[in-house]
Parts: structure tokens; sequence; C-alpha cells
């Protein structure tokens, strides 16, 4: 069974990497080497980062190779293998939820009328799994599309850590110090979305966490995503803060310094990141975190999250 990886690289807000690894079986021992994969073939993506030993919320992208779009309608098994011989040992199979977003964008008339367009639907594959063991593993995935495509059984390989690199649940959140509203000339300087929300930028991270009150924070950057899920992330956070602002601080923070992406000035977006990158110790984006109000983590969500999950965490937050 070829193995496939296709996954952030560090520096920590890198690239994407597509390939395929055959393990075993040559002169090359247990090394991966990388191959190409055929363009007809339907290629999942674990988008998770950060996974470790112990429960993890687990997602993974299906697109096609010929047209470049997420395949969404897909009825898919994951069986999980752990890579510690040349077919690696099976420890457990899931079935993962769907879940869609659909992205949308707001457009203003000339009478300052706003209208607001669906623009497409993004999403992935989600499930929850608990690692036993670190080192590396592999991800078989299986299935049909709605059309009756047969996937080609392929494993997305992935490590899995002693301790997460970034933040636990239930560590306290750092006091980071952002540029806010009131530091610069206009809301694009620090925020990328197409239609940037103000009060998301009215106080630092530092004061919403030791304010009493829960906290969401969404770490993403709308413009310069390197994963194409950043946006659709965001539009759920701010139908989040549409709901719950009254009860919750909110706070976005771009990954980037902004305009000096925007002035060319770094060779590589990690040049640019902001503290915050480093101080929560992110290795991806997007990132929410909920925090609650003794300022300590609650929930954690890497890459596509919807509405319903981040509201199901801030509720048992605020009863």
């Amino acid at each position: 069974m070829p193995f496939t990886t296709r996954s952030l690289l560090l520096p920590l807000l890198g690239a994407l990497a597509i390939g395929v690894a055959a393990c075993g079986g040559s002169d090359d021992g247990d090394r991966v080497v990388l191959t190409p994969l055929p363009d007809d073939v339907l290629l999942p993506t674990v988008i998770s980062r950060d996974l470790a030993v112990g429960e993890n919320r687990f997602l993974v992208g299906l697109e096609d190779q010929e047209t470049g779009t997420l395949v969404l309608d897909a009825d898919l098994t994951f069986a999980f293998f752990l890579l510690d011989s040349d077919e690696g040992t099976l420890k457990f199979e899931r079935t993962p939820e769907p879940i869609v977003i659909t992205r949308s964008y707001t457009h203003k008339h000339d009478d300052g009328g706003l209208e607001t367009h669906e623009a497409g639907e993004v999403g992935a594959y989600r499930t929850t799994v608990d690692f036993d063991v670190a080192g590396l593993w592999g991800v078989e995935v299986s299935g049909t599309t709605a059309d009756g495509q047969t996937l080609e059984p392929l494993r997305p390989t992935f490590n899995v850590l002693e301790e997460p690199f970034g933040l636990a649940v239930g560590d306290p959140a750092p006091l980071s110090e952002q540029l806010l509203l009131s530091d610069v000339d206009d809301i694009t300087e620090i925020d990328t979305s197409e239609n940037p929300i103000p009060e998301q930028h009215d106080m630092t991270v530092a004061d919403a966490v030791t304010s009493g009150l829960p906290t969401v924070i969404a770490i993403t950057t709308p413009a310069f995503c390197e994963t194409r899920i950043c946006g659709p992330t965001k539009l759920s956070f701010d139908d989040l803060y549409g709901e719950y602002s009254d009860v919750a601080n909110f706070v976005h923070v771009e990954p980037y310094q902004v305009q000096r992406v925007r002035d060319g000035e770094c060779e590589a977006l990690y040049e640019c990141r902001t503290p915050i990158v480093d101080e929560w110790r992110l290795q991806s984006e997007p990132w929410v975190f909920i925090v609650d109000a003794d300022g300590n983590i609650a929930a954690k969500f890497d890459g596509l999250v919807t509405l319903d999950e981040m509201a199901d965490a801030l509720k048992e937050l605020i009863g």
C-alpha cells in the first residue's frame, strides 16, 4: 500500500508539500521515497497539525487533482496504521463526519446597502482519535464519492508527538500584546478579511483573557493563507461573534505582519510572523482558541472549524 504525504512543513507556516511515499522493500530501507501521483487520483490530505499521544481532533481534506476542487460528498473510512514496519500495524478504524462551510462575501452598493453572496463551499472530513504511542503514523483513506467513484486507497503519513508542540487544553493563555485598531491608520493594516470587524481589534489578547469573561481568539490570515481554509474559518468565527459577542470577548490576530508582507519585505511568510506565532507555539494556520474566564485554554481548533463546533465549546463556558 503506498503512503502519501502532504503537510505544512517547518519553518512554522511553510509551504504545502505533496507526494507519495513507498516504505521498505528497496535499497532505501525504511526511508520514505517521494514519487508522483497520477492526476486522476483523489488526493487525501491530513489537515490537522500538532497531533500528540491522547485524544485529538483529526481532519482530512480530499482534493480532485484534475480540477483542483475539494470533494465534499464522499462516504469515507479511515484506517489508522502505526508505521512500525513495511506494511504498518493497523490500530483502529473510524468513520469520519463530513463538515462543510459555505463561503460568502458581502458586497457594498453605491447607496451604502450591503448584500451577501455565496461563494462556494469548502469542507473536510472530521473524526476524533486517541493515539496510544508517538511515532510515524498513516491513515488509509478509502470509500466512494456520491457519483460512485471509488478512491484509490492511499495513506497520508503524519507524526504523533509524545506531547503537543503547541499549547494544550488547560494551559494558561499567553498574555500577548498585538496591534489594535487604535495603533494603525486603517484596519486593513491588521486584518486581511474581506469585511473586517473593527470590534475584533479593540482589545489585546492579554486584556481579553484577564477580563473575567470567556474569550475566543482567531489566529488566521484570509489573504495570505496557504491552506485555503483561513477565510472560511474566519467567517465561522465572525458568525460566532454575531451570536455571542455580548457574553464573550472576540479577538482576531493576523499571524503575519500584514504591511511588511504586502511590501515584499520577507522572502518567506514565516519571516514576517507576528509575536503571537511564537508565544502560542503555532506550526500552522488557521487556529481558533477558546479561553475560559480564568484565562486557561478550554478548547482549540486547527484548520477548518464550523460554527457549531465553536458554539458548543463556548456554551460550556457560559452555561
